[in-house]
């Protein structure tokens, strides 16, 4: 079995949702599931939006979950290698510089498709490499002069070796850019990179309190802070069982697995059960059970 390198890249723009403290279970458990890494990644390029609070935060509910990473760094701390990577590729000709200092991606290759090892093969349009084709790495300088969120994110995924990226399905528009870069990253570089598997996870509902209709979970939902829980004094391995079922289902779906600790999701995870696709509704009632069975003294053994 290979040994899986993943990461969790939290945005320190808002308190850590509950959306992402299930996909760091998620990656925590194939990393360690496999004797891999898992690799806590802080997107901090948003020097606008970023609050240092937040970071702290990410931090409290990554250690009060007991989620432990194996490195960690911020995005802020490597913006030249993001430029040195970039002005690679303008030399290769798969970039070009614009007045404004900006540097736009002039690909040379497209796959037809990619495989998501939970929403199955998905094709390239040509409504993609539209997209692609001029999309900006490095912003210019009436922009900030950074580098964009796709461009770091394949770089440091490149940089670290990562083999397994999971994530939400709203990101599942952004893997065919993702894929155009590694190959473009090759080409500049004249090395070949490890390509990671994608698996992207349904997205977290929530009903809303005033129209009682279902709808995507964002940071302004109260039931979706983590800190939230923290502060209410939910009980961690509570949490993290809810959160388990909510895009992963064991292939045995019986009593004895509805309590499951974290050393046992750890060795079902890859091959006793399943990720999801479909969108998973976050059930307060139910949660709320999780939390008081472990309370009770449940282990999930």
């Amino acid at each position: 079995m290979i040994k899986e390198v993943t990461r969790i890249a939290p945005s320190p723009t808002g308190d850590m949702h509950i959306g992402t403290a299930r996909t760091a279970y998620f990656n925590w458990l194939i990393a360690r599931a496999t004797g891999g890494k898992f690799i806590l990644r802080i997107d901090d390029t948003d020097l606008a939006r970023n609050d240092e609070k937040c970071v702290d935060v990410i931090h409290q509910v990554m250690q009060f979950l007991g989620l432990n990473h194996d490195e960690t760094f911020r995005q802020s701390q490597r913006l030249q290698r993001y430029r040195d990577v970039a002005e690679k590729l303008v030399g290769k000709g798969l970039a070009v510089r614009a007045t404004n200092g900006a540097i736009l991606f002039q690909p040379n290759y497209y796959p037809g498709h990619f495989h998501d090892t939970v929403a199955g093969d998905i094709a390239i349009t040509d409504n993609d490499k539209k997209i692609i084709n001029g999309m900006v790495l490095f912003k210019g300088e009436d922009k900030g002069a950074g580098p964009t969120y796709h461009w770091a994110s394949v770089v440091d995924d490149a940089d670290f070796c990562v083999t397994r990226v999971v994530r939400g399905v709203d990101h599942l528009t952004n893997t065919a850019k993702h894929l155009v870069l590694y190959h473009a990253i090759e080409q500049a570089l004249g090395v070949g990179l490890i390509i990671p598997k994608f698996s992207h996870l349904g997205l977290i509902m929530g009903r809303d309190p005033e129209t009682g209709k279902i709808k995507k979970l964002s940071k302004r939902d109260g039931a979706s802070s983590m800190l939230k829980y923290i502060e209410d004094g939910w009980h961690p391995d509570g949490l993290l069982n809810g959160m388990l079922r909510l895009g992963w289902g064991p292939k045995v779906d019986n009593k004895a697995n509805t309590i499951m600790s974290r050393r046992r999701a750890t060795n079902m995870f890859i091959h006793e059960g399943n990720m999801k696709a479909n969108p998973a509704t976050l059930d307060m009632a139910k949660l709320k059970w999780y939390d008081e069975q472990y309370k009770k003294g449940a282990t999930g053994e």
